[in-house]
């Protein structure tokens, strides 16, 4: 049995979306492999996936949700779910993003709460002086008291802001850049290579056997672990270094194509 770890957003989805040759291929790999999604996504905004692939009917696979921090086995049901961020590290954190510029989305288990930036104020402030335009208020929005991850994007001057942010917030929790725009904030030593490690362990995995794909920084050490590992085109710097191998962009089905070769040897 052959299992592939892939990444969603950058590596296997198109535009956040699966192609029917993909659902092809993976239905007709999980018959007799194993496949496991590894996401920054929770429970909730993976399963139209988890459903169009059936994996629940195969019962091989496997979920690594948040970047690692819960974990579903579809084979014998364990779930598993590790610290989520208190209301102190979330008023910490967005009081840092938000002098930062970034746009801020905190992620529940049930919602996503989009907060407004400094740079929405500052520009309602400068149409209300220049052009005359009434002001908007911005009414006071109650923060949940656990919340899964916090994502942050949209940042003018990005890549300057994202190093003071990580100097300020990568001693006491996870910063990472999952893609060119986007950074996803988690509780310390959260990893996708955590559960991987577990996932291995648990089943006994030769690292023969073993495939990993990922595009992003959040993706980097499964990447390192795995012999057999690769970045698509498009991925990040950091991923293709971290990669043993690189295939064909997510918009050209590079992860599939792989398993279609995998397919031919079965």
């Amino acid at each position: 049995m052959k299992t592939v770890i892939t990444d969603l957003d950058g590596t296997l989805l198109i535009d956040g979306k699966l192609t029917e040759e993909a659902v092809h291929v993976l239905k007709d790999f999980q018959k007799k492999n194993r496949l496991v999604l590894a996401t920054g996504r929770n429970n909730q905004h993976v399963q139209d996936i988890c459903q169009q692939l059936e994996m629940a009917k195969y019962q091989t696979g496997a979920l690594i949700l948040l970047n690692g921090l819960s974990f579903y086995d579809y084979q014998d049901n364990e779930f598993l779910q590790f610290r989520l961020l208190t209301s102190k590290d979330v008023k910490k954190i967005i009081r840092i993003a938000y002098l930062l510029f970034f746009r801020i989305t905190v992620v529940t288990k049930n919602e996503r709460i989009q907060l407004n930036s400094l740079y929405d104020r500052i520009y309602y402030v400068l149409r209300y002086l220049i052009k005359h335009k009434p002001m908007i208020s911005f009414p006071k929005q109650i923060l949940p008291n656990e919340v899964e991850k916090i994502e942050l994007g949209g940042s003018i001057y990005f890549d300057f802001f994202y190093k003071i942010l990580k100097k300020l917030l990568s001693s006491s929790y996870e910063v990472v850049r999952v893609s060119q725009y986007w950074i996803e904030i988690l509780p310390k030593e959260t990893n996708k290579v955590n559960m991987v490690q577990y996932l291995v362990n648990k089943y006994d995995i030769s690292l023969d056997d073993l495939y990993v794909f990922g595009d992003g920084e959040n993706d980097v050490e499964m990447l390192k672990f795995a012999i057999k590992s690769y970045a698509p085109q498009n991925a990040l710097d950091k991923a293709k270094i971290s990669a043993k191998n690189t295939c064909l962009s997510c918009h050209d089905l590079g992860v599939i194509q792989i398993i279609k070769t995998l397919l031919k040897y079965d």
